[in-house]
C-alpha cells in the first residue's frame, strides 16, 4: 500500500533535504502497518511529543494504515 507522510512546523527538519520543500514523503508499506511502524520507519518515533492525524483525524499509534492514507505529524501547540 502507498501512504503520504506530511511533517509540519519543526518536524519538517526530520525530512530528507530533497523532501523538505514539499513537506512530505511517500511510503510503500505492507498491509497491517501501524502509525507507529511508519514513524519508526521515518525515524521520527520517540524524538518528541507528536500529534498524529490520519486523513485529518487524531490517530493512536496502533492505528492500522490503509492504502491512500495521509498521515500528518506536528508538535503539540501551546498557547495562552
Amino acid at each position: 500500500m502507498r501512504v503520504e507522510l506530511r511533517l509540519l512546523a519543526s518536524m519538517r527538519r526530520c525530512l530528507p533535504e530533497n523532501d523538505r520543500a514539499r513537506g512530505k514523503m511517500i511510503f510503500d508499506l505492507s498491509d497491517g502497518t501501524t502509525c507507529r511502524d511508519l514513524l519508526v520507519k521515518a525515524d521520527i518515533w520517540g524524538r518528541s511529543t507528536l500529534v498524529v492525524l490520519v486523513n485529518g483525524r487524531y490517530a493512536a499509534p496502533e492505528r492500522e494504515l490503509l492504502n491512500g492514507d495521509v498521515i500528518t505529524v506536528f508538535p503539540p501547540v501551546a498557547g495562552g
